[in-house]
């Protein structure tokens, strides 16, 4: 099973990222060769987990391969939004915000190899980089390696500071947006701010599923908070009734009184709110207990 064995795919994931560092970084042969390397340890890293979880579950046979087995033929892999898709669940530091680096430099790489586009030219390291190394970072650190061991000590400690830099900016704008909204709103009339005010709740009142609501860091109007599914609480019976439990992660804040939204988990946490809520739902032993078949793989 040599062509899923993340050591290889490590030792690859190297070589393509050596590649990439071997010219200016204004070259478009850097971000080109760093796409690769990135989906590379994407793969180390799923690898390391469970071969299986490379293969495409479209062929048995490409299971079977994943498991160990001797298979004719070429075994075919996930492709790679796949593979974001499945870390995403599988490692908790793999966020969102790290699956959409990868989903944006695939894409460019596919553009560069299928199309007469040449995407990676003049593109901004600031549209990326900072980015990419962080989820370089998150997938080294599954592997139990560091940024020194995909990079070097040169390359790593800039690494290292553009993620700091990140994360600072990050924080500097969320906070910054909080405070515009904040400064708009309480800059209306009262009757105006009431008005907005009174809306909101009678929208509130159609509450979504997979939401919460959570007042706004910004004009303290409760808004409407969604989150990504972690895990289903043991099902509990209520006067007759069968309810489950349903444990989010927080992704994203919408106040409809002023504004503001928070777009994903990271923004949400940086305005203080509390990452993860519970909801309940009606359920029934029906829809508890039966199988569901679906065409869709890519979350599998």
């Amino acid at each position: 099973m040599k062509m899923w064995d993340s050591k290889q795919l490590w030792m690859k994931t190297k070589t393509y990222a050596e590649r990439a560092n071997q010219v200016s970084h204004d070259d478009p042969h850097f971000p080109f060769w760093s796409s690769l390397s990135l989906e590379l340890l994407a793969r180390a890293a799923l690898t390391k987990i469970h071969p299986v979880l490379n293969a495409d579950p479209r062929e048995p046979v490409n299971i079977l391969y994943g498991c160990g087995f001797t298979v004719p033929g070429q075994p075919k892999s996930l492709p790679a939004h796949s593979v974001f898709l499945r870390l995403e669940i599988t490692i908790p530091e793999f966020t969102k915000a790290q699956r959409e680096v990868c989903e944006f430099l695939s894409l460019l790489r596919n553009q560069e190899l299928h199309t007469a586009a040449l995407p990676f030219v003049n593109l901004k390291e600031s549209k990326w980089l900072p980015r990419y190394y962080e989820t370089c970072k998150i997938l080294c650190s599954s592997l139990k390696k560091t940024l020194d061991d995909l990079f070097g000590k040169e390359i790593a400690a800039t690494a290292e500071t553009l993620i700091t830099t990140l994360a600072k900016h990050t924080e500097s704008a969320v906070k910054k947006r909080i405070a515009d909204h904040a400064k708009t709103f309480t800059s209306k009339s009262k009757s105006d701010r009431s008005k907005l005010i009174r809306e909101s709740r009678i929208a509130l009142l159609r509450r979504k599923p997979a939401s919460e609501h959570e007042p706004c860091p910004a004009c303290k109007t409760k808004g409407i908070l969604l989150g990504d599914l972690i895990k289903e609480l043991a099902p509990e019976y209520v006067d007759d009734r069968l309810f489950i439990g349903q444990e989010f992660l927080a992704t994203q804040l919408t106040c409809l009184a002023c504004g503001l939204t928070l777009r994903n988990a990271e923004e949400v946490s940086i305005a203080g709110i509390e990452p993860r809520f519970t909801d309940t739902r009606e359920t029934s032993l029906h829809e508890l207990y039966e199988p569901e078949f679906e065409e869709e793989y890519d979350n599998m």
